[in-house]
Order: C-alpha cells, then structure tokens, then sequence
C-alpha cells in the first residue's frame, strides 16, 4: 500500500502551514500543530487574531502569510546551498528504505509546492506572494533563470 502523494502533501501543508501561524503569533504548538484535535488552527485562527489585533483576518489570509513565510525560509535556504540531494530523512528514519518512492514523493511535494524540480520557488509562485524581491535576488544569485533563459 502505498498513499496517495496528494493527500500526503496536503497533510505536510497543513502542519507546515500551522507551525508558521504558531510561529507568527506566538502561539505553543503543543496547544495547536501538534495536538491531534486541535483547539487552535487555521478555522477559528482568524477571528482570534481579529479580535487580538483589531486587523481583519480570514483563512485565505493566514494561508498566504503562512506560504509566504515556507517560501521566504525555503529562498534563505536555498541561499545558504540547500539542494535537492540534501533532502531526504536521516539513513536511519526507516527500518526499510524505499528510494524510489521517497524520490516521488519529493518530486510530487515539489510540484505540490510549486517550486521547480530542483527545489527552488518559481517566479511566478513568488510574484502570487507579493515575494518578488525573493524572486529578483534568487534570479541574480543564479537558482532562477534570468528573463529570456529556459525555465529552471
């Protein structure tokens, strides 16, 4: 049996997604990301933050902010020489290893992510997220085609 890599994504976008929020607001995981039922997430987040901050808030905001965040982290990453390579679980996660499933995996959480296939947030996803000093430093530092060059 093996999951359905969509769904696996989904699932990792969500805890990414409230750790950030967790992160950003201050709030303990332990009462929100972590906890199987959660008491705080990203449905009753809003109105929390509304009330605390006088600032409207609804889902489609934290979602952004939270993907801006992913993104903003993943750019300072792929800054300091994370690559592709570099992302698998330490050689003792599992007692048995699937290379090529893990290798499907990345690459569907990738596209999930829309970064390209080395990992690296695209122009286009980056511009979506207000992030296009990202993108334009990304570009000069040579992880994104300049304007003309093949997609990465």
């Amino acid at each position: 049996f093996w999951p359905d890599t969509d769904l696996l994504n989904e699932l990792v976008e969500w805890q990414e997604a409230m750790h950030y929020i967790d992160d950003a607001t201050g709030v303990c995981a332990g009462v929100s990301s972590f906890m199987p039922k959660p008491p705080y997430h990203i449905h009753n987040y809003p109105l929390m933050l509304s009330a605390a901050t006088g600032i409207d808030f609804d889902e489609d905001s934290l979602w952004k902010l939270a993907a801006r965040n992913r993104n903003l982290i993943r750019a300072i990453n792929i800054r300091r020489g994370l690559k592709k390579e570099d992302e698998h679980p330490p050689d003792d996660h599992w007692k048995k290893r699937f290379p090529e499933f893990e290798a499907e995996l990345l690459d569907n959480y990738y596209k999930y992510r829309r970064w390209n296939d080395q990992g690296v947030p695209t122009k286009e996803y980056l511009h979506e997220l207000d992030l296009d000093y990202v993108s334009e430093d990304l570009e000069q530092r040579g992880f994104l085609p300049s304007i003309g060059e093949a997609k990465a």
